[in-house]
């Protein structure tokens, strides 16, 4: 898979969710804090979906977070080392765009103002839009 053929989401999803009148209608290069080596689907499941609370998940939670500029990963990362999340020192790079599904800027404090929350079609598979793994403090 990974094509999307349906471009809808999941029944399970709240009302009025993703917020499609704050679409971003563009490619997007972004980042995302992992924990592996390697890209891994595992790395690239929404919150609310990890924890399998599907029909109680507010809509931010049905979202990945990732970051549209790399200034932002050290603040995101700081956030994270401070939750107990001390071994995701690693950034996967990818592109995302509106066939994979939908995507807003969510400025943030905790992870930085070029956060974006994003919200895949039903189908796409988020970890293959990711090719790169750098290193916290090392590659970035």
């Amino acid at each position: 898979m990974g094509k999307n053929e349906s471009k809808r989401f999941p029944d399970y999803f709240p009302k009025s969710c993703p917020p499609l009148d704050k679409a971003i209608n563009k490619e997007l290069k972004v980042y995302r804090i992992v924990q592996s080596n390697t890209v891994k689907e595992k790395d690239f499941i929404a919150p609310g979906i990890r924890r399998k609370k599907y029909t109680t998940a507010t809509c931010d939670e049905l979202a990945l977070s990732v970051l549209s500029c790399t200034k932002d990963i050290t603040v995101a990362h700081k956030y994270f080392s401070g939750i107990n999340m001390k071994k995701m020192n690693k950034v996967a790079v990818g592109y995302i765009s509106p066939e994979t599904g939908v995507f807003v800027y969510d400025p943030s404090k905790a992870v930085g103002n070029s956060h974006v929350n994003w919200w895949t079609f039903i189908g796409i598979m988020p970890h293959i839009y990711f090719n790169e793994i750098l290193k916290i403090g090392e590659d970035i």
